[in-house]
């Protein structure tokens, strides 16, 4: 029998993270090269301080591009110390995206080295909404969505059931020659059924925000992919 310990929300909140490390590295370099140009380096190391200077230094000096140098810890700093330059336009002067970006470094280092429990459930869900939101002000819709269904997922689970009734949504109108196409987002990979499908007619009125219907199997596939996760058939309709 295996001894680890399962941590659901540690695990939500490390994913959600690595998605929002990949998004937000070339976002902030490159606002930060249409003021700096070819000092972007510089101006980044600039920014920091101590270890996360040096870290950042170090990775440069091995090759890395200063994308794949930059991490979650050294975004507030970069941000604090550009704002009137470079990101208050990119924010909108909506300088509470500086303490969301805190608080997600913050989350990182409690999701990198975990206690002897979970992650509270709270805890966890308030930094997946700071996490989608600061997504969304950087334009970065499929990652955006991504953290969302990483949140919708872990409060769905059956041992944490919402707190509010289920709405009553009537089961939807399939297309008349029955010949469309659904994705089942909130599974991990994400499921296609043809409009035929019995987890269609069961599922797709109760849960509308996970159930999408697309007129072609390509389509379907192709929104699916922009979940930055794989796409998998039902076994029972194809």
């Amino acid at each position: 029998m295996s001894t680890m310990k399962k941590r659901p929300y540690r695990d939500a909140l490390n994913r959600a993270v690595d998605i929002f490390r990949d998004a937000m590295r070339p976002f902030i370099v490159r606002k930060m090269r249409q003021v700096h140009g070819g000092r972007v380096q510089d101006a980044i190391l600039e920014s920091l301080q101590g270890r996360g200077r040096d870290d950042v230094k170090w990775s440069l000096e091995q090759g890395k591009s200063v994308e794949d140098s930059i991490d979650v810890g050294d975004f507030p700093h970069i941000v604090q110390k550009n704002w009137s330059k470079v990101f208050r336009k990119a924010f909108k002067g909506e300088r509470a995206v500086e303490n969301a970006l805190w608080q997600t470094a913050d989350a990182r280092n409690k999701a990198a080295h975990p206690g002897p429990e979970d992650l509270d459930m709270e805890y966890v869900r308030s930094r997946l909404y700071d996490i989608a939101d600061v997504l969304g002000r950087i334009d970065a819709p499929a990652e955006k969505r991504a953290v969302e269904e990483i949140r919708d997922r872990l409060l769905l689970r059956p041992d944490h059931p919402p707190k509010y009734p289920e709405p009553k949504i009537p089961t939807p109108t399939l297309s008349p020659d029955r010949s469309s196409y659904w994705l089942n987002t909130i599974m991990d990979p994400v499921i296609l059924h043809k409009g035929t499908c019995m987890y269609v007619k069961k599922y797709a009125g109760r849960y509308p925000g996970h159930w999408t219907e697309y007129p072609t199997k390509d389509a379907a596939e192709a929104a699916g992919r922009s979940t930055l996760r794989r796409v998998q058939d039902c076994g029972i309709c194809f």
